[in-house]
């Protein structure tokens, strides 16, 4: 399909707990919809659609130390092409610590196993091994550098995503940043009302059992306007926005790069 897509997104955010963030999610509810858009080489038009669950049950063992653990689950609905559908699978679990250093430094460190398929069949190939540590610093209340490392066994290569950026909430304003995976500024009207910017960049893959011996590799960068509301331990987002750079391709299972950091790819 084309690399420019705009898309809507409805979030509902519930039992949520206050942290220096304001909240912390411990449940999110997430659809995406993105407009029909014609394919890059053949007529027709190829839809996409994305349903995600996202669990967070922490055990706060101590003011030091807290076990991580939850879910996400995520349905992506996507025309391959002209006439094929395929309904994709990423299928999360998140297991951990939150580490409380001092009382400058702390971080989050998760083992991110995955079924990332189709799942017409249960194979090697569809399972997806990943890891997080995300490392902050607090200067100041409400002021904080962010930074660390994603890692993950994707199909197309293995992958690392370096981010670093900041958390800052002064005078109604709120910055949240891990570049290049995310960022968000909003300012806060009211007790209800949330109103901001959003970028998320998105690169995961998935095994196709259904087809001969090939995988899909989803790839875009979102950035829009968001409007949060709030009613207690309840966040209605929706988010409008326009897709930069989006490709949606199947490749053969053994053609890939030796290693991915970021977006960039390369082979030796």
């Amino acid at each position: 399909m084309k690399r420019t897509l705009f898309l809507f997104i409805f979030l509902i955010t519930f039992l949520s707990i206050c942290s220096a963030q304001q909240y912390v999610d411990l449940a999110r509810i997430e659809y995406n919809h993105g407009l029909p858009q014609s394919f890059n080489d053949t007529t027709g038009t190829g839809n996409f659609s994305e349903l995600k669950l996202d669990l967070l049950a922490p055990i706060v063992v101590n003011d030091y130390f807290a076990i991580v653990t939850g879910a996400l689950l995520e349905r992506t609905d996507v025309s391959l092409f002209p006439g094929k559908e395929a309904s994709l699978y990423g299928n999360m679990l998140k297991l951990g610590a939150n580490i409380k250093h001092n009382e400058k430094w702390s971080g989050t460190y998760l083992i991110l196993p995955k079924f990332s398929s189709d799942l017409k069949k249960i194979r090697q190939r569809d399972i997806q091994i990943g890891a997080l540590a995300f490392i902050k610093y607090r200067v100041i209340l409400n002021f904080n550098y962010r930074f660390g490392i994603y890692v993950n066994s994707d199909l197309y290569a293995p992958m690392f995503v370096p981010f670093a950026g900041i958390y800052l909430l002064k005078n109604n304003w709120e910055i949240k940043a891990a570049l290049p995976i995310n960022a968000e500024i909003n300012r806060q009207f009211g007790a209800h009302l949330k109103i901001g910017a959003r970028f998320d960049g998105i690169n995961k893959s998935y095994n196709l059992n259904d087809c001969t011996n090939q995988y899909f590799e989803k790839m875009n960068n979102e950035l829009g306007i968001l409007a949060r509301l709030m009613f207690g331990n309840f966040h209605f987002q929706f988010f409008g926005g326009h897709s930069l750079g989006r490709s949606f391709r199947t490749y053969a299972y053994g053609d890939r790069f030796d290693l991915a950091i970021s977006a960039i790819k390369n082979n030796n």
